[in-house]
């Protein structure tokens, strides 16, 4: 699918495909390592990235856009059916409960340079209508975001999220969010 960015700049965006892997190391080996510590459902190396794209796992979606002129993906997003183990603790331990088969985890990321660039909301509009169709209730975020990252807090709150609690880990404030559709 081709989606309109501002500056009526034009993307490709579509899943993931197991001949996708080069590109995604690439894009990948070119992220800086401020959002590389930003980002946490998976390592970024070769051999992650090899395993998921020849062996996909049927709960997670891999999105990508890519930039027509350079062939290079520009951003990557999961959506995961169901909330991962920690997450669902970690909710659980504040008595917040979803049922797990109308929630998905959501888990960003845009190159650096793309970053402000309005893929990410033209991305994420085009996830949230898929999963509205789906009849899917909630979304929240894997692992949640930092409490520092205030681009992306505040990505979250213009889309609707709302927060759910906060929380430490590797030693940093880090907050739930939650949308509901």
């Amino acid at each position: 699918m081709i989606i309109t960015i501002r500056n009526d700049r034009y993307i490709r965006f579509r899943l993931l495909e197991q001949a996708d892997a080069g590109k995604l190391i690439v894009y990948f080996d070119s992220l800086s390592d401020e959002t590389r510590s930003r980002f946490g459902p998976h390592p970024f190396d070769e051999a992650t990235v090899y395993q998921f794209c020849q062996h996909p796992d049927n709960t997670i979606k891999r999105y990508i856009a890519i930039e027509p002129s350079e062939e290079k993906i520009i951003a990557y997003m999961l959506l995961r059916k169901g909330m991962t183990e920690g997450d669902h603790q970690r909710y659980a331990a504040r008595n917040q409960f979803f049922d797990q088969h109308n929630i998905v985890t959501f888990a960003p990321s845009v190159a650096d340079r793309w970053q402000s660039s309005g893929i990410g909301s033209a991305m994420y509009n085009c996830i949230e209508n898929e999963l509205r169709s789906k009849g899917v209730k909630q979304i929240v975020l894997w692992g949640g975001v930092q409490a520092t990252n205030e681009k992306a807090v505040g990505f979250y709150k213009k889309h609707g999220y709302r927060l759910a609690g906060s929380f430490w880990h590797d030693e940093k404030d880090n907050y739930d969010m939650v949308k509901w559709l």
